[in-house]
């Protein structure tokens, strides 16, 4: 018979989960810019969806995970905007610098670029809330 997880337990566990998509994430884009194999490209995407079932699963309940989750939400849809609205300048910028056409890869960056956001977003608010 398994014991029943306490409310800070399980909290607990929700933030190292955070911890641990926020390092993934991390690797993954080092992996991507570095352009290193794709076992270590795969190896972070694979540690990231844990920690985002684990965090899906428990996103809204209570309101510390709720304004935790809201922060990265943000900052996450943040980015995107951002890196959408960014394109043009950047490929014009480049290509008036370079004097060859330049084409930034917004499509192969965003997300995860926007899920660094989600995670820095998160731990953003997190260490605010201690203070």
């Amino acid at each position: 018979m398994a014991l029943p997880i306490s409310t800070e337990r399980k909290t607990d566990l929700y933030l190292a989960a955070s911890w641990i998509g926020a390092a993934a994430s991390v690797l993954h884009i080092i992996a991507l810019a570095l352009d290193w194999p794709d076992f270590v490209k795969g190896l972070g995407i694979g540690i990231l969806l844990v920690a985002l079932v684990t965090l899906l699963l428990r996103k809204l309940r209570d309101e510390y995970i709720e304004r935790l989750w809201a922060a990265g939400t943000s900052a996450a849809f943040a980015v995107v905007v951002i890196l959408f609205l960014a394109k043009p300048f950047v490929d014009g910028a480049f290509g008036f610098l370079t004097g060859a056409p330049y084409a930034l890869d917004v499509a192969g960056m965003t997300a995860p670029l926007a899920l660094l956001a989600f995670f820095a977003g998160f731990h953003g608010a997190r260490l605010r809330d201690a203070r």
